[in-house]
């Protein structure tokens, strides 16, 4: 193996460990990508499990949206090409910075900075638009590097509104400081005579447990198939079947979380098992 190939590889296992500190999900769907997209996706992913990281594992605003500056200029495109960072290496290898659309860019980095400091939805419908504004700019960069003739306005916002919740609760589960659930509707929160403080501290309450279980079953009716209205009429989708199985495994997720107690969520949330390969396959053959 060459010096070069080495460092390479070295490169694809730091973004694999990055994707793994998050969202454990990516492993399997992944599978189901063209060979051509599946290797741009990996330091796709990992990007975004960096910027996860970053709204939920500090505690300190400050040191977060610090963070948040260094990867906005690392990922410039006048900085990307000088970059020594293995996740920006990759997605310089791979070509995937090449086609990075700047706005979604942007935004994915915006939005992280924007929830550091979000009011709470006040109900249900808010919440779920908040979950589509948070997965958007993921979509839109996914469509982009894999060279989808899709847009983001192809998908149904159900799609959208599950992947964003399904951070959301990620996040939460590692976030024990002030800040975890912050998005719990305010309106879901009276009406079980929950505070925030109880859900981070006492999960298993009866209370938490029923407000918990409400929510995630109102979220999985959030349209019950997962998969876009243009199936039929698309002559290459081909690029977004990652997407669909990524989007079927979450679904999945939400499922089975809803019948989790909210103490057992983080154990939940890196599960994975032979019928997750099944659930992922069963949703990418729909686009084969």
């Amino acid at each position: 193996m060459t010096a070069r190939s080495s460092e390479s590889a070295n490169d694809r296992l730091f973004c694999w460990e990055q994707v793994s500190r998050t969202n454990r999900l990516f492993r399997v769907s992944r599978v189901f990508a063209p060979a051509q997209c599946a290797e741009r996706l990996l330091p796709l992913y990992a990007l975004f499990s960096v910027v996860e990281l970053i709204g939920s594992a500090s505690s300190d605003v400050e040191v977060a949206i610090s963070k948040l500056g260094w990867w906005r200029n690392e990922c410039l495109h006048q900085n990307r090409t000088s970059s020594q960072h293995p996740l920006v290496k990759e997605l310089n290898r791979t070509g995937a910075a090449e086609v990075l659309p700047g706005k979604s860019l942007v935004q994915l980095f915006s939005g992280v900075e924007d929830r550091l400091s979000a009011i709470a939805p006040a109900d249900m419908g808010a919440l779920k638009d908040t979950c589509m504004e948070l997965f958007r700019p993921q979509l839109e960069l996914e469509l982009a590097v894999t060279e989808s003739p899709l847009t983001a306005s192809d998908f149904r916002p159900e799609l959208l509104a599950r992947n964003g919740l399904l951070q959301l609760l990620r996040e939460s589960a590692r976030h024990k400081e002030q800040g975890g659930y912050w998005w719990i509707p305010l309106k879901s929160l009276a009406r079980h005579g929950v505070s925030r403080e109880e859900i981070r501290n006492d999960p298993g309450s009866p209370g938490v447990t029923h407000l918990m279980a409400e929510l995630l079953k109102e979220a999985v009716s959030w349209g019950r198939d997962p998969d876009g209205s243009f199936i039929n009429r698309l002559k290459d989708y081909a690029p977004a079947r990652h997407i669909f199985a990524i989007s079927g495994l979450s679904a999945r997720k939400l499922s089975r979380l809803a019948a989790t107690a909210p103490d057992q969520f983080q154990a939940e949330l890196v599960r994975l098992g032979p019928p997750d390969l099944f659930t992922a396959w069963k949703h990418a053959r729909r686009l084969a």
